[in-house]
C-alpha cells in the first residue's frame, strides 16, 4: 500500500510540475538601449532633429523680423490702411507657414524615427522570441511601462476553445 501511495504522489508531483507555466519578464528599452545599434540610430534622430531646429529657427527668425516691421508700419498714420491689411496678411500667411512646417517637421521625425528602430525592435522580439522558446516559457512579459506581453506560445490560445464553445467558425 505504500508502495502505490508513494507512486500516486510522484505521479501527482510529477503532473504538477508539467501543468506549471513558465513566465518572463524583460525591459525591452533598457536592452535596446544596451545594443549597439541603439547609439547609431539616436546620433541619426539628433542630427535630423538639428535639421529640423535650425530650418525652424530661420522661419521663426523671419517671421520676427516681418512682425517688427510690420509693428512699425502699424504705427505710422502715413502709411494707408490697405498696405497695413496687406503686410498684416503677409505675417498672419508667415506664421500659418511656420506652424506647418512645425508639424511636418514632427511627422517627418517620427516617421524617421519609426523607419530607424523598426528593424532593430524586429531583431529584439524575435530574439526574445527564440530565448522563450528555448526555455521553455509559455508567455515573456515586457516591463517597460505601457508594454504587455511580448512573447505567448500559441498552444495557450484559448481562441478555437472559445469559438468552439460558442458555436463561431
Amino acid at each position: 500500500m505504500k508502495k502505490v501511495l508513494v507512486i500516486l504522489v510522484v505521479m501527482c508531483a510529477a503532473f504538477a510540475v508539467q501543468a506549471q507555466t513558465k513566465v518572463g519578464h524583460i525591459n525591452s528599452s533598457e536592452l535596446i538601449d544596451l545594443l549597439p545599434e541603439a547609439d547609431s540610430i539616436q546620433k541619426q534622430l539628433n542630427k535630423e532633429q538639428e535639421m529640423w531646429k535650425r530650418i525652424l529657427g530661420e522661419k521663426e527668425n523671419d517671421a520676427k523680423v516681418k512682425y517688427n516691421a510690420l509693428m512699425q508700419l502699424l504705427d505710422n498714420p502715413e502709411v494707408s490702411d490697405s498696405e497695413k491689411e496687406i503686410k498684416t496678411q503677409e505675417v498672419e500667411n508667415l506664421q500659418k507657414q511656420y506652424q506647418e512646417l512645425q508639424q511636418r517637421a514632427n511627422e517627418n521625425l517620427q516617421l524617421k524615427q519609426q523607419e530607424l528602430l523598426t528593424p532593430l525592435l524586429d531583431k529584439v522580439k524575435k530574439t526574445i522570441a527564440e530565448v522563450a522558446k528555448e526555455n521553455g516559457y509559455a508567455y515573456v512579459m515586457d516591463t517597460t511601462e505601457g508594454s504587455g506581453i511580448i512573447y505567448s506560445d500559441a498552444s495557450y490560445d484559448l481562441m478555437p476553445l472559445v469559438k468552439a464553445k460558442l458555436g463561431v467558425k
